[in-house]
């Protein structure tokens, strides 16, 4: 294992995400390592009601945002790492994350089992390491279905 020095987090805020950042600040604990926690937001307008909107889309997207940077300032609170870097991008996931991990030049990249982010690199060889953090074993159904749609 090598020596990490830029930790991310990437979360979306279901079962695994609290173990995801939990593990997170662990591994930067010790290893001294800098840690963001990171989440992607794609709001698309025009699923609202049939009502005359109180936001613009742009409005919609900001207050989007806004709580997500919120609850998971409280996620890494709870877990004793208040004060680590959030960040919240918005758009396709997969765009997203590949900008992410380029800009923010991660050693390496934390995720739950149920959210890969696009972090498949397709026979390619990454900047930095992928941990798949799993909450809980899942059931033989469960198992099941994960090796069906892994085979799709």
């Amino acid at each position: 294992m090598s020596s990490y020095k830029r930790i991310l987090a990437l979360v979306a805020l279901n079962s695994d995400s609290a173990a995801v950042a939990k593990r997170a600040v662990q591994l930067s604990r010790a290893y001294g390592a800098t840690l963001a926690l990171a989440a992607v937001v794609d709001y698309t307008p025009g699923f609202e009601s049939d009502h005359v909107p109180f936001l613009t889309p742009g409005e919609m997207r900001l207050a989007i945002v806004r709580d997500m940077r919120e609850k998971l300032d409280q996620m890494m609170t709870e877990v004793g790492a208040g004060g680590c870097e959030i960040i919240v991008g918005c758009g396709g996931e997969e765009e997203v994350v590949s900008e992410l991990t380029g800009s923010w030049r991660p050693d390496l990249v934390l995720v739950g089992s149920h959210a890969r982010h696009g972090l498949e690199q397709n026979g390619a060889r990454a900047a930095y390491d992928v941990l798949t953090i799993q909450s809980a074993r899942p059931s033989f159904a469960g198992r099941m279905i994960n090796a069906l749609a892994a085979a799709l």
